[in-house]
């Protein structure tokens, strides 16, 4: 098994638009303040500072915490599963709290979110990454009869939670969070962590027509509910990167003789579903702002 301080570290590379933690530093504005749990070395940090973001952690491994104090103003090193957020940081609250791939490794995840609400700023969010359990490779490990741990990824040793994406959803709604975005990590058969060689090649096919066997991990925007994003996140050129991801995906797939699903076609639709949403946001705003100048005018005239 790895070191125990390194062996959730990365090295990114945001050019790879098709990846967890590119997804997620896409929807933190610069400058904002974030707190990322599961901080680790500071590898998401890293990047966040060069954003102009001030970034603070929470880390269980002290040696992967002393490597992140170097690019955050603080780290708490403590178990998330007995933290409480508010005290640690004493009044301090944030515009963006990163939970990427940690959920799955606390008992009660809900109640974590939960408390994850004290501490964000008005018109602040979340950022969640989660594995899919119902990814091909998985399905295929189980039909073969096999259920075996790995040391990292979407049978890591270490998760008590599993989520497919309807859990996504009523983990959401055990906490009282609403989702306003979701991106999907996506990776085809034979490139995870679980060795499927030897799986029928029409079986594969035939899950892999699947976005859901397919999504390898869920990104997911969301907030306390009752409480105002009032800063849609930056995820439209996300969304539309990786429908052209898919795309190449799809033509290769169809070179080797291997068919199309046509997800790359729902994955595009999804995106402009997506800005037409944004741009109905603007227009609302914009009304609303019309209808607040409004009223205004009228007070002042009452007042006179």
């Amino acid at each position: 098994m790895s070191d125990p301080a390194s062996r959730y570290s990365a090295d990114l590379s945001l050019a790879n638009i098709n990846n967890s933690h590119t997804l997620a530093i896409g929807r933190v504005p610069a400058r904002s303040r974030v707190l990322d749990l599961g901080v680790a070395d500071g590898s998401v940090a890293r990047v966040l500072r060069r954003m102009g973001c001030t970034a603070w952690g929470v880390e269980i491994d002290p040696v992967a915490a002393d490597a992140a104090r170097s690019v955050c103003e603080g780290v708490v090193i403590g178990d998330l599963n007995r933290l409480d957020l508010a005290s640690h940081f004493k009044g301090r609250v944030f515009d963006v709290v990163l939970m990427l791939d940690i959920l799955e490794h606390l008992v009660d995840p809900a109640t974590v979110l939960r408390g994850v609400g004290a501490v964000l700023a008005e018109g602040g969010w979340g950022v969640i990454s989660l594995p899919n359990v119902t990814h091909a490779s998985v399905r295929l490990e189980l039909l073969a009869g096999h259920f075996t741990y790995t040391d990292l990824g979407l049978l890591d040793r270490t998760h008590v939670r599993f989520f497919d994406r309807a859990g996504v959803d009523d983990l959401l709604g055990q906490a009282g969070w609403g989702m306003f975005d979701m991106a999907r990590v996506l990776a085809p058969t034979g490139t995870t962590e679980i060795d499927v060689a030897g799986a029928d090649p029409q079986l594969v096919r035939d899950l892999e027509a699947d976005v859901e066997a397919l999504t390898y991990q869920f990104v997911v925007g969301a907030a306390p509910l009752g409480l105002p994003v009032l800063e849609q996140p930056p995820v439209l050129p996300t969304a539309m990167a990786q429908a052209a991801y898919l795309e190449i995906w799809q033509e290769s797939r169809m070179a080797r003789g291997d068919g199309a699903s046509g997800l790359a076609s729902d994955l595009r639709e999804l995106a402009a579903l997506r800005h037409a949403s944004m741009e109905r946001r603007t227009q609302l705003r914009e009304l609303l702002g019309d209808v607040e100048a409004e009223i205004a005018g009228l007070k002042a005239t009452l007042d006179r």
